[in-house]
């Protein structure tokens, strides 16, 4: 690759609660962003050309303590623009009600999108030996291939017909031709409702679960389609999902003290809802996580120490280069502290996946091993 594309990020932000006497929290602020892409048509479309992305958006948030100071409410709204999609403009509201000393309920609504990626736009890639392109998904990259015209198909139609040809019938029925919406990738827009609860009991348990449920609209995925006439290969694009998608899960986290010691433990479950065959599912997460942990910071005078377990579940990953299974995987990682107050510094030996089980998190990359590390913190 011959990459030379940059990216230039400014952001500022100012809080003026202090200058309103703390009546109500205010704080606004803005950022700009350019991407510039610069790869010489070896990433991107932009042989022989420069192309710029300029983003930019602003936003204000407002605080306010009312009941006593039992509930607070937060009122947010930013607005956000890309070059190549229109602006718009996202609220969001949320509020905290403390019911008892150290426990509260949150609850959360809010609106967000996410703009398609420089990939997502502008990749150009021919990839598995020439066999398939990955392009971007706007107007132009769909002209550049001719997909309004010689429309393709997509690959569960594809592979229907070749598993009928293979039988001796074949079907050409099945060869459905994919037709693009005209005004191509959009931005992906999502409603997210959350509820939680937080609270210290006894000053010996700390409790933190939520739940959360997200409705998703024009919810960026991708396909695949095949022109089998031209003979061509495939290519594949990001596109908006027709209708709603749905994501929804909960977590629970709990701290316990025992003595000096503490024990902690959390899991997570997070799940897609029915996503058209249509698409490729790039969900990428599985659907249930958990980790357990076990420390002292001074089991024994300046000596102190860490052990985790963490686990996750097995789950389907797709990319534009690769897709298949990554299986289920455990990791333990330990750490002991060792304190040296006449040099006012801290030892830490430590392992990340002590006992080296290899495990891979996305289909196609190499699998990680254990890290081993000593280090020396001195604070002066």
């Amino acid at each position: 690759f011959d990459d030379k594309t940059n990216l230039y990020h400014y952001e500022g932000m100012y809080n003026f609660t202090n200058l309103l006497n703390n009546v109500v929290e205010l704080q606004v602020g803005a950022s700009s962003r350019l991407y510039q892409l610069r790869s010489n048509g070896t990433i991107f479309d932009d042989q022989n050309r420069e192309i710029d992305i300029n983003e930019y958006g602003a936003f204000a948030q407002l605080g306010k303590k009312v009941l006593n100071d039992k509930l607070k409410l937060t009122l947010a709204g930013r607005f956000d623009k890309s070059t190549n999609f229109e602006g718009r403009f996202t609220p969001r509201i949320a509020a905290v009600f403390t019911v008892a000393e150290n426990n509260n309920i949150r609850a959360s609504y809010q609106t967000g999108y996410r703009n398609p990626t420089t990939q997502n736009q502008y990749i150009d890639l021919s990839v598995l030996g020439g066999q398939s392109r990955l392009i971007g998904g706007i107007p132009e990259s769909l002209t550049k291939y001719e997909l309004y015209e010689k429309k393709g198909v997509l690959r569960k139609d594809y592979n229907a017909y070749l598993a009928s040809a293979a039988s001796g019938t074949p079907n050409p029925a099945l060869l459905v031709p994919y037709t693009f919406d005209s005004e191509g990738l959009r931005p992906e827009s999502v409603q997210s409702f959350e509820l939680g609860y937080k609270g210290l009991i006894n000053d010996k348990l700390l409790i933190d679960a939520y739940g959360y449920y997200n409705t998703y609209s024009d919810f960026i995925t991708a396909i695949t389609l095949y022109r089998p006439s031209t003979g061509t290969g495939s290519y594949s694009m990001p596109v908006n999902a027709k209708g709603e998608v749905n994501t929804y899960g909960a977590a629970l986290g709990v701290d316990y003290l025992i003595g000096k010691y503490t024990v902690t433990g959390n899991v997570s479950y997070n799940q897609i809802g029915d996503l058209p065959t249509d698409y490729d599912n790039d969900f990428n997460t599985p659907t249930v996580r958990y980790n357990l942990g076990f420390s002292n910071r001074e089991v024994v005078k300046n000596v102190g120490f860490n052990v985790q377990y963490r686990w996750q579940d097995g789950y389907n990953w797709f990319s534009s280069f690769a897709a298949g299974p990554i299986p289920s995987f455990s990791t333990v990682d330990a750490q002991v502290n060792f304190k040296v107050p006449a040099y006012k510094s801290i030892i830490k030996i430590g392992a990340s996946n002590l006992l080296n089980s290899y495990y891979r998190t996305s289909f196609g990359n190499p699998e990680a091993g254990g890290l081993y590390y000593v280090s020396l913190t001195y604070n002066p």
